[in-house]
């Protein structure tokens, strides 16, 4: 009787050992799934961390972002996101004098300016419409101030969103030479931007 007892017990743990093996051999294929799938998720976050790292850059370069600069040279272009671009292209000194002014400048200077709008909306105007000789002070070399000068230009225009307008000022001035263009007005949300451009005629 004990014989058959211990056989049984014998039998029994046989089974049992069997089962923990089996048991411990199915955790392991588990386990090492489970470590390959965090393995794969590992991979697929680091391949969509550099995606978006891409996208962010191009989103970027693409999107045009405002200037912070304290002041701007001739071919330089000052930009209000979502507004505008503004670049003072050239200046020119002319000999022309118009018979009609009361004023006697020493130097006549001629502005060109392009100015593109990036999304500029109102409702006073038709578009973007950005006037030097409205928008800006002129301080000239000797920190005195310029004024309007009536002459043959290019006048600016209300330009739509998406097109740009190259226009014309001509200011007088008193005392020839480098002057400041000192720029403000309000934007399509009634935020005043202001930017300082510095005319050296040397650079022309």
């Amino acid at each position: 009787m004990k014989k058959k007892i211990i056989a049984s017990l014998l039998l029994s743990a046989a089974l049992l050992s069997s089962s923990i093996s089996v048991f411990a051999d199915e955790k392991d294929d588990r386990i090492a799934e489970l470590e390959e799938t965090i393995v794969t998720l590992e991979s697929e976050n680091e391949e969509l961390r550099a995606t978006i790292a891409e996208l962010e850059k191009k989103l970027s370069e693409a999107t045009p972002k405002s200037s912070n600069q304290d002041e701007y040279k001739i071919g330089e272009t000052w930009i209000v996101e979502g507004q505008w671009k503004l670049t003072i292209d050239s200046v020119e000194e002319t000999m022309e004098r118009n018979e009609f002014e009361d004023t006697a400048p020493a130097a006549v200077y001629i502005i060109n300016y392009t100015y593109e709008n990036l999304g500029y909306e109102s409702e006073f105007t038709n578009g973007l419409f950005i006037d030097l000789n409205l928008s800006s002070d002129v301080v000239d070399a000797s920190g005195a101030m310029a004024y309007n000068y009536a002459s043959n230009i290019v006048y600016a225009q209300a330009t739509p969103i998406g097109a740009k307008c190259t226009a014309q000022s001509a200011i007088g001035v008193d005392n020839p030479g480098d002057f400041k263009i000192y720029f403000s007005d309000y934007d399509g949300t009634g935020t005043i931007q202001k930017a300082v451009f510095s005319i050296s005629l040397d650079a022309e």
